[in-house]
């Protein structure tokens, strides 16, 4: 008892839901991720400049919390996690209103994690998750019961729950340069060698078609020997052509921007800010219209999908939305 409050006091952090960006995804299975591969593949989800983050693998879902400034705990717990987990038992489907000194929401699905964020205005997002999720449970954990709760969530962790959290605590500013510099070389030598093959292919097929053409043009005669090995050059083509469109997706962020700002023209919406962040566009706007007059827009914009409400002041009159632009092919 005395060690878990020295470490408590000493070496653990419990990081306020106001001051992390939860982010959430799940694999078709298990998989083992370290500290560097999630930094490199998810750091363009935080809303932060050079984020840290401290993040979970439970199962095949993955749980990353982003926050703006280093901390100097050696562990780190999301006052969040910490919540989810003393009441997911209790509420396995249900969308719980913690009412702290911050009031924010935790969404949880068939036991999983599947959102939280700080609200200001509450009563304008209830219904709108509970259909999000597909939802009927709603539940309000009043201060009291809050507290108690924290503190009894707080005497419940075990050397096991301690232990995953420093395992998966990333505390480095200079971390994508660390990334960057062990995977730099072998990464380019392979993309050189792919590269180098590839060009020894197409340069292969050319000299290939060449040749047939000028048997084809000499003899005038149609040969199926000849007329096999077109077929094939031609099925490489297009294979290599639906590859790249697969793989390079692009977005024509100009385009997406002037739809956006043609769309909410002349409809008494003001923007304050406009962002992107990876594929994901962040909208704040002030405006005394109903927050769901600036969703029905947005889902009406061709190229955005997912779109979201995820902040409301009615005192300030303003409202944020969150979408994400469609990815399309590079066209060849």
């Amino acid at each position: 008892m005395k060690l878990k409050k020295y470490l408590l006091s000493s070496f653990i952090h419990i990081l306020p839901a106001n001051e992390t960006f939860f982010f959430q995804t799940k694999f078709e299975k298990k998989i083992k991720l370290n500290k560097e591969l999630i930094y490199l593949n998810y750091k363009k989800h935080a809303p932060y400049n050079n984020p840290f983050l401290t993040t979970l693998i439970e199962e095949k879902n993955l749980y990353i919390w982003f926050y703006p400034t280093a901390l100097s705990a050696k562990l780190i717990i999301p006052e969040s996690y910490l919540m989810f987990s003393f009441f997911k038992e209790r509420y396995p489907n249900a969308l719980l209103l913690i009412e702290a000194e911050t009031h924010y929401v935790i969404v949880i699905k068939n036991g999983v994690l599947v959102n939280t964020y700080v609200v200001d205005d509450s009563e304008n997002f209830i219904e709108m998750e509970l259909n999000q999720h597909a939802l009927s449970e709603f539940k309000r954990i009043a201060y009291e019961e809050y507290a108690q709760s924290k503190a009894e969530a707080l005497e419940n962790l075990g050397i096991k729950d301690l232990y995953k959290w420093n395992t998966l605590t990333l505390e480095h500013r200079d971390m994508l340069p660390k990334v960057v510099n062990a995977t730099a070389y072998p990464l380019s030598f392979l993309l050189f060698f792919m590269m180098s093959i590839e060009i020894y292919h197409v340069k292969e097929v050319e000299k290939t078609l060449e040749k047939v053409e000028k048997k084809y043009t000499e003899a005038k005669v149609k040969n199926d020997d000849i007329r096999e090995k077109i077929n094939l050059a031609s099925a490489k083509e297009e294979k290599w052509k639906i590859f790249v469109q697969r793989e390079l997706p692009y977005a024509d962020l100009p385009t997406i921007f002037l739809r956006i700002s043609k769309a909410f023209k002349d409809k008494n919406f003001t923007f304050k800010s406009f962002s992107i962040v990876g594929s994901r566009i962040k909208i704040e706007m002030q405006t005394k219209e109903d927050f769901i007059k600036g969703l029905n827009i947005l889902n009406k914009i061709e190229g955005l999908e997912n779109i979201a409400l995820k902040h409301t002041n009615k005192k300030r009159a303003t409202v944020s939305y969150e979408a994400k632009i469609i990815a399309q092919g590079l066209l060849l």
